[in-house]
Parts: C-alpha cells; sequence; structure tokens
C-alpha cells in the first residue's frame, strides 16, 4: 500500500522544517509540506516543487484559492458564505485532501497532519508503525458516538443534512483513503446544492469537517476507526506548549502532542508588552484625573469662593448660560 503524508500548513518556520525532518525519517511513507501560498506569497513556478527551508530540503505542494476556485468546492462558512480563503481553510478541513490528491492521485491512503502537531521524539516511526496495517477508509483522532443538537458544538443546526446515528471526530490527525477522498469531494458538492436550496441557512449550519468526514463515510458503509489516545492524548489537547530550539522536551516519550505552538512565547511576550502599556496609560490617567479633582476641590472651597470671587462668578455664570440655552431647546423640541 502506498501512502502519502503531508504537514498542513499556512507558515514556515524552524518548528516545522523540524517536524517535516521527523517524518521524513518514517520508513515506506512519502513526505510533503502541503503550504497554503495566500499569505506567504512565496514565488512558485510550479505547485509541486523541491525547495530549501532552514537549510533542509523539502518536497512542497504549495495551494491557494486560485486552486481551490479550479476545483469549484463549496465557500461556506458557519452559516454563510466565506468572506475570504482563510474562513474557507479552517471550517472545511478535508478540502486539503481533495487538492493533494488532485497532484499526488497515486496512493492507497493519505494522512494529514495539523503543523502545531508535535513529536515528542526523533521520529514518527513509531506512530505509523502502530498504524501500518490498518485498512480503514478512515483513521481520526477521537471518532465517537455523539447526539445531533446534543451538547457537541458542530453537533448544532445540521438536521438538514444528518438525523439517526451520528459521529463526531477530531482532525488534526487524519488518514483518509484513495477512494473514501473521491467520495466525499462528489459529496461536497451534493451537500453544497442542497445546502444552496434551504431557504433559512440562519437556523443551518454549513457542515464541519470534523462532521463531515466520520458521518458521511460511516453512514455510507465505508470503515472507520478512532486514533489511539497514547498517541495524541485528549489531556493534552488545546493546551499550548512552547519548545527549545531543539523541539525536544527533557525526556522524549515518542507521544503526539497538540497544539505546540512555537511563537507561543513570542506571542505573550507582546501581549505581556501590549498589556504592560496599557497599565502605564491607565497610571496616567489616573494621575490627570486627580489632579484635576484636586484642582477643583480648590477652586470650590468655601475659602475660595471670597479670594477667586470673579472666577466663581464666571464659573457660575457660563453654567447659567449652558443650562438657559439647553431649556431653550427642550422648549423649542416639545414645539415641533
Amino acid at each position: 500500500m502506498r501512502k502519502l503524508v503531508f504537514i498542513s500548513t499556512h507558515l514556515i518556520n524552524g518548528a516545522v522544517i523540524s517536524e517535516y525532518i521527523k517524518m521524513s525519517k518514517v520508513k515506506d511513507v512519502d513526505c510533503i509540506l502541503a503550504i497554503d501560498n495566500s499569505n506567504l506569497k512565496i514565488e512558485i513556478d510550479s505547485r509541486v516543487k523541491e525547495m530549501e527551508f532552514y537549510g533542509t530540503k523539502v518536497k512542497c505542494f504549495f495551494f491557494d484559492e486560485q486552486l481551490h476556485n479550479e476545483l469549484n468546492l463549496p465557500c461556506y462558512f458557519y452559516n454563510r458564505k466565506a468572506e475570504n480563503f482563510s474562513e474557507i481553510m479552517w471550517y472545511n478541513g478535508d478540502y486539503r485532501f481533495y487538492y493533494v490528491k488532485k497532484f499526488f492521485p497515486d496512493y492507497d491512503f493519505y494522512w494529514q497532519f495539523d503543523y502545531d502537531i508535535f513529536c515528542n521524539g526523533d521520529s514518527y516511526q513509531e506512530f505509523f508503525s502502530k498504524y501500518e496495517k490498518f485498512e480503514e477508509d478512515l483513521l481520526v483522532c477521537d471518532l465517537r458516538p455523539e447526539q445531533i443538537n446534543g451538547e457537541w458544538y458542530w453537533s448544532s443546526e445540521i438536521d438538514w443534512a444528518y438525523d439517526g446515528d451520528f459521529y463526531a471526530s477530531f482532525f488534526p490527525i487524519c488518514r483518509l483513503s484513495s477512494r473514501a477522498i473521491d467520495f466525499l469531494y462528489k459529496k461536497r458538492f451534493e451537500r453544497g446544492e442542497q445546502y444552496l436550496k434551504l431557504e433559512d441557512k440562519t437556523h443551518s449550519m454549513w457542515i464541519f469537517c470534523e462532521t463531515f468526514a466520520p458521518n458521511e463515510l460511516i453512514k455510507n458503509g465505508f470503515s472507520a476507526h478512532s486514533i489511539d489516545e497514547k498517541y495524541v492524548s485528549s489531556e493534552v489537547w488545546n493546551i499550548e506548549f512552547d519548545l527549545n530550539e531543539n523541539r525536544l522536551f527533557e525526556h522524549p516519550d515518542n507521544q503526539l502532542y497538540h497544539p505546540v505552538k512555537g511563537d507561543y512565547v513570542n506571542r505573550m511576550n507582546k501581549l505581556k508588552a501590549e498589556n504592560e502599556n496599557l497599565k502605564s496609560q491607565i497610571e496616567f490617567l489616573e494621575k490627570e484625573k486627580n489632579k484635576y479633582c484636586k484642582h477643583l476641590r480648590k477652586i470650590f472651597s468655601i475659602g475660595n469662593v471670597y479670594s477667586n470671587n470673579n472666577k466663581y462668578k464666571v464659573l457660575t455664570l457660563f453654567g447659567i448660560k449652558i443650562k438657559k440655552k439647553l431649556v431653550k431647546k427642550e422648549v423649542v423640541a416639545k414645539n415641533e
């Protein structure tokens, strides 16, 4: 069985290339970097191209909104049309399988890894060895039964598409068979036509990728299996980690972690700096407020009414003038 794994990313940094190097060490699995070039705008003369990043030669596949438009896939996001390509990509994570298979059609299975997956070891070999003989059409994290309009967010407002048994999944790591990708690709168009005809989209959600893949496949007789939590533990999902330059924790355990953001510390430092700047502005305004309050108390103290009689009269007269004007405007407004 021929297998292709692609790391899907919208940025290029040392962390992404480090994971690519570790992935490339896996036996009998071809590895590419699937790059969303919408914002990077790397100059290319071909969508499939070998590039060098951080001293490493990387086999790259570049996709963007132009390729998406060529495939003419539905462009929905939540319950509306997507406003940009980023919204399409975030919501419809299965689309990248269709992009990749168009340019790499001769594989039996296709793995997608998010750019912020981190292998705490030298290689992904242990993970791939675990699933080497699995022939299911869908391998995905946290595959489980759910209820339509239940507690899981993505189960809401999709009863226009599904009823009966219902399934949820999690997409940081997902494997699809070649035939499953072809089936899902056609299904997206069918669902797109169905969704377009809905009169009330306000209360009808476009099908999120983590809902779409398991339900369309399982309900149509395809096989599916959940990825072992030993490799991507639910206990570490949605907890951000930051790593040193070697991209290794102190004690490698060959477990996969998600999400691991290489720029986490930088982002936290930026937020801290913004917070400190805000605190200094608040302190300045507080001092100014106290200064003016003190000045006003001094002006309106009983002793100062006599010593600053003229100033007091001006202030009083000014207040009366304003009040008279306001009263006049109110009278005019009532008459109108």
